[in-house]
């Protein structure tokens, strides 16, 4: 979707600009319509518009600030000025008119505007907000009877009683303006669908594949480049020298190490041999650029590109990577900076702490995608899913006849599987402490030791952990080593929830609704400001995974019209939290809130409000009832 900010010059044009934006609006694009004095603080909040319409003052900054936006000027032709003219002498019948708008534009028609106004004019130029008041005050000092000019000056005027007349604008001049501005958003989406789809293409090969300009400056490359060239650690790849990613490339036209349309050399990258091709990218009359392509060159990578299929046929490969995680708060893109860092320390282990939905898997993943470990197995297990006798034989396995029910064959445990490789460790926090020794053990030693096994076996494995709870309290109670924690948490990083990071709301809702809506085959739903307003207060208790969860339900509800706040209240997407619960079942929720349950809720349902497994909510309710016991007890006893 191509976002559109227009900046109404005047209160008053408000309401038609809105009614404008409705019709011009689509599924394609968003439209969004404000009204600020002078140059405010919203003029740096604009990252997320692609194409921003405004008039005078703000458009000489707002063209500054993002110089690689298409910025659509609001001029006002020479009706609207003629028209201002008019009603200044009816209004205040001056004899010398001071007309403070850009000189440029004016110059030629001063004779012509002396003679329908009856009155000597002088024009004041007008570029910025201090030339502004600046003017505004010369005209005094200047003897001008009355001025008419634009919003700022206007404003001015208006606060020391100096006669002024504001120059605005007919519907014909807004209509055009918005006209030409929608060219500029349908061109922009037309361009980022066959980039999207230049993009899956290129996503869909197994070789990595780079674009370069004529001058040897990266302009795209797919997924398989991203990893093979390390772009994940430059902070701003696109528009780097090919040259400086890798000293083994060249392109087309390059002076330092040229080449031809068709050469191909062997390359080594990360010790291993790559065959390079290079291939002219033509334009209608002239070479625009060259396309790179890095394919393995021997029979060795290819048994391990196999191998890597199979590992992510059984699910022990990274799903996702640094590319798949919204960041645009400072917060988030700080944490996703650290963890590109974490990922480099390949044997060093992680802890990921934050709250329920947060994304925590997700960098997980992506630290593994990143990391030396990446052509080697992921291995991922919910600690809270499983007992702890169960969780015990999964991790570690077991031989054969290691107790009741055991295979006869005995079991490969997940450290095992992880050889080389990561383990994620989620829901650390919920592991026994009669486990917690084993699992020590296994990280200062390096080696495992199966169920009702007397022989070690050495393992090489990074472990990533993640926790929503605290583990100093968890210390403090007594429900975890802090032995165990200081060797987890040699690199940590916390993930903070969506309610902190308000900038990340509608980047998520709009990237999650583009999946979900390609998924159904649907168009997505477009929000309105008001929608949009309230998406970014809500708290998100369930952080990103309830956001989906939203996103979700607009797209299988979408009826082709616009979602606003009043549509988001009809559909009762957000739990409302009474301030006295009625009676019921009372279970204390990771974060220390008080849930109040109606005995006929069920626990699935339970669980899924929570965010929670059903596992963990047993372990809640068992917590809950023992409490509860003791507490019993201790009345009963005094």
């Amino acid at each position: 979707m191509v976002n559109v900010m227009v900046f109404a010059p005047s209160p008053d044009l408000m309401e038609p600009m809105r009614k404008l934006a409705q019709e011009y609006g689509s599924d394609e694009v968003n439209i969004d319509v404000i009204h600020r004095f002078g140059t405010p603080e919203i003029l740096w909040q604009l990252d997320r518009y692609d194409v921003i319409v405004a008039r005078g003052i703000t458009y000489n900054k707002i063209r500054d600030l993002y110089p690689q936006k298409h910025i659509t000027q609001l001029v006002f032709d020479g009706l609207d000025v003629l028209e201002a003219l008019r009603r200044c002498r009816e209004t205040y019948h001056p004899a010398h008119l001071g007309l403070c708008l850009d000189r440029d534009q004016l110059q030629d028609l001063v004779p012509a505007m002396e003679e329908v106004c009856g009155a000597k004019i002088r024009i004041y130029d007008v570029q910025d907000e201090e030339t502004a008041i600046r003017t505004a005050e010369t005209c005094q000092a200047d003897g001008m009877d009355a001025l008419v000019s634009g919003g700022t000056v206007y404003n001015f005027c208006q606060e020391r009683g100096v006669p002024c007349t504001y120059v605005h604008l007919r519907m014909e001049t807004l209509r055009r303006t918005l006209s030409e501005a929608m060219k500029a958003a349908h061109s922009i989406n037309t361009e980022r669908t066959k980039s999207n789809i230049i993009r899956m293409i290129l996503d869909n090969s197994e070789d990595a594949v780079m674009a370069v300009d004529e001058s040897g400056r990266v302009l795209e490359a797919n997924n398989q480049a991203y990893r093979l060239y390390h772009l994940a650690f430059l902070k701003e790849w696109k528009g780097q020298s090919v040259e400086k990613i890798n000293d083994a490339l060249t392109f087309i036209g390059s002076r330092k190490s040229p080449c031809r349309d068709g050469d191909e050399e062997l390359v080594t990258l990360d010790g291993q041999r790559y065959m390079v091709k290079y291939r002219l990218i033509s334009g209608e009359t002239s070479a625009i650029g060259t396309l790179i392509t890095t394919s393995a060159a021997s029979k060795i990578l290819q048994e391990e590109r196999q191998i890597r299929r199979g590992l992510v046929r059984r699910g022990l490969a990274a799903k996702y990577s640094f590319r798949d995680i919204i960041a645009v708060s400072d917060s988030m893109r700080s944490r996703v900076e650290i963890a590109k860092q974490f990922s480099q320390a390949n044997n060093s282990n992680v802890l990921i702490t934050g709250e329920t939905g947060t994304g925590k898997e997700l960098f997980a993943h992506s630290i593994h995608a990143a990391s030396g470990r990446n052509s080697q197995p992921f291995v991922a297990v919910n600690c809270a899913t499983l007992p702890g006798n169960l969780l015990e034989s999964e991790l570690f396995g077991y031989e054969p006849g290691a107790f009741s029910g055991a295979s006869r064959e005995g079991k490969v445990g997940l450290f095992e599987q992880a050889h080389r490789g990561t383990i994620f460790l989620d829901e650390i926090g919920e592991i026994p402490v009669s486990l917690q020794a084993k699992l020590l053990r296994v990280l200062q030693e390096k080696e495992i030791r199966r169920v009702g096994s007397t022989t070690v076996i050495p393992v090489d494995v990074r472990v990533i952990a993640a926790t929503n709870l605290d583990l100093q309290q968890q210390i403090a109670k007594g429900r975890f080593r802090s032995d165990l924690l200081y060797r987890l948490n040699a690199l940590e990083i916390h993930i903070p929830p969506l309610r902190e990071r308000p900038a990340d709301i509608l980047p998520l809702l709009e990237h999650q609704m583009c999946i979900l809506s390609a998924e159904l085959g649907k168009a997505a739903p477009a929000l309105t400001a008001d929608a949009r307003e309230v998406l970014c207060r809500y708290d998100w208790p369930g952080n990103v995974r309830e956001l989906r969860n939203v996103c979700e339900r607009l797209v299988v509800l979408s009826n082709g019209r616009p979602v606003d706040a009043a549509y988001l209240r009809e559909l009762h997407m957000f739990q409302e939290r009474p301030a006295a619960a009625p009676a019921g079942t009372v279970l204390s929720a990771p974060g220390g809130t008080t849930l109040v349950l109606p005995p006929t809720i069920r626990k699935k349902d339970l669980a899924k409000e929570l965010g929670v497994s059903r596992t963990t909510l047993w372990r809640m309710t068992k917590r809950q009832e023992e409490a509860a016991r003791k507490q019993r007890e201790s009345t009963t006893e005094s």
